[in-house]
């Protein structure tokens, strides 16, 4: 049965949940949330959060657990979310399709898997070499081109439509913020990136885009290296998650030193 725990815990800083830290870090951004759901196994093999319903339900699970704790978990699963008209999750490949196959058969809906996503830290920094342009801060001025290129990156990530118009206050945003990162060649942008969230011991990087016509220049894996030597100095550990349908941007990564720490899957409902 999952209990309900707050955010003093200390569950999610000490074993076993710290040997899957990095496939489950998000875990550590929807803990920092004002109001998540927070649940957890009585023996604390089993952790469940979300940070609203409009977002996935992330289940993190430790690897000693037995097949009839599958089964508590599916049902507990199916208990808390049974009367949603949306709802998405993202566990261990083996655990979300049990869950998935659980909660489809007694709601009468069909699953699918929206997303394969592959973890990744940085251990050790490769510096890309011979890589034209430099890390740069933006400035309001480059309002058009970030939010161009959001709407890129969303399109790629996603298979969102969107619009510049859109994304202008987002983009805005990133500009003002103090993690948001581009690559520049001369004084044209070409790559962007951001730091997204801070746990104790790693720094998150997302939103890495560059535009087709830049693309396969070292853009990206220059910019990721050189946000990931920031991190370096806070005292933290770089990390990311990848589409694992982009062979391409994993390739990228693993050039400048990141290596594959987990696989998860993001399961969508038909409902």
């Amino acid at each position: 049965m999952m209990i309900t725990f707050d955010k003093s815990s200390n569950i999610f800083d000490i074993e076993p949940f710290i040997k899957d830290e990095v496939t489950f870090n998000l875990m550590h951004r929807i803990r920092d949330d004002d109001n998540p759901l927070m649940m957890k196994s009585e023996n604390g093999k089993i952790i469940m959060a979300q940070s609203s319903p409009k977002y996935p339900v992330w289940i993190w699970t430790d690897k000693s657990i037995e097949e009839n704790e599958y089964e508590e978990l599916a049902d507990d699963f199916y208990n808390l979310f049974c009367d949603r008209t949306k709802l998405t999750f993202v566990a261990k490949p083996q655990i979300a399709e049990f869950i998935a196959n659980n909660y489809a058969k007694r709601r009468g809906v069909n699953w699918k898997t929206s997303i394969c996503m592959e973890s990744y830290c940085c251990p050790v920094i490769i510096s890309p070499r011979n890589i034209n342009g430099s890390i740069n801060k933006p400035s309001l001025e480059d309002i058009g081109i970030i939010a161009e290129f959001l709407v890129g990156f969303i399109e790629d990530c996603f298979n969102i439509n969107t619009t510049i118009d859109k994304q202008i206050e987002i983009a805005r945003e990133y500009i003002l913020s103090d993690n948001f990162y581009v690559w520049k060649v001369g004084n044209k942008i070409v790559s962007m990136a951001n730091i997204a969230h801070r746990s104790p011991r790693h720094g998150r990087i997302n939103e890495v885009y560059t535009p087709l016509s830049q693309r396969k220049k070292g853009y990206a894996s220059a910019l990721v290296s050189e946000i990931s030597k920031i991190i370096y100095r806070e005292n933290r550990i770089p990390m990311l998650y990848t589409d694992l349908s982009n062979p391409a941007s994993n390739k990228a990564y693993k050039n400048v030193g990141f290596i594959e720490c987990g696989r998860v899957n993001q399961i969508s409902f038909g409902l």
